[in-house]
């Protein structure tokens, strides 16, 4: 074999080399998006605990934000570990057999819940859900107990970011706007802009145009 030969296969070893070394580190390497996204939340938020591959918690489940899973445009039904928070906040016992909340499939592990997989009465009749984008796609941030002061949605790294909600309970959900840019004390009531007002046992699957992505604290009466 002539020196430009072998010169030439050696090139074309290498190529080949990097090429295998470059696909390998491209499959294992991979960013993994919706734990950067948890994290991103975690880093801008206080008490915010993981509790599964796609749910954060705050205050024992008081507050739950659940992600789609990779390759899903919605958040699934709560993981077995925030059923469990739900229960407890809701004061429902565990079962004792299967050390799953009342309620919940022990086969599947899934709870009850309407197409917008906000919990239901099986945790109480109390939870209500706010939702990234329309049609309750995207993520989901769920609470249960009652508000008489605002809550702020920056909190929670979900400030400006509802598109659609879905109230289960017996309560009423006043939502608000900032009326002063960056200023959260500005949001809430008598000082806040109202948005909207959920009443008990109703869901909508968009907000008008002028009210999408303007949602900065809510309260409930």
């Amino acid at each position: 074999m002539s020196w430009s030969a072998r010169a030439t296969a050696v090139a074309v070893t290498v190529l080949l080399a990097l090429g295998t070394i470059g696909e390998a580190q491209a499959k294992g390497d991979a960013p993994d998006v919706l734990q950067q996204e948890i994290d991103e939340v975690l880093a801008t938020t206080e008490g915010g605990v993981q509790i599964s591959r796609n749910e954060i918690a705050w205050n024992g489940g008081e507050a739950i934000l659940v992600f789609p899973l990779p390759g899903e445009s919605a958040a699934p039904v709560s993981s077995a570990s925030a059923q469990k928070l739900q229960a407890k906040v809701a004061g429902l016992p565990l079962s004792t057999t299967e050390g799953e909340p009342a309620g919940v499939d022990p086969e599947s592990g899934v709870s009850i819940a309407a197409s917008d997989s906000c919990p239901t009465e099986t945790f109480g009749n109390d939870w209500y859900c706010f939702y990234q984008y329309t049609n309750y796609g995207g993520r989901r941030l769920q609470w249960n107990n009652s508000h008489t002061f605002a809550v702020y949605f920056s909190d929670y790294g979900f400030e400006n970011k509802t598109s659609s909600w879905s109230n289960k309970g017996g309560k009423t959900i006043t939502v608000a706007n900032r009326s002063k840019t960056g200023d959260d004390l500005s949001c809430r009531e008598g000082n806040g802009i109202a948005l909207w007002r959920e009443l008990p046992h109703s869901r909508a699957s968009s907000v008008s145009a002028s009210l999408d992505n303007k949602a900065d604290c809510f309260w409930t009466s």
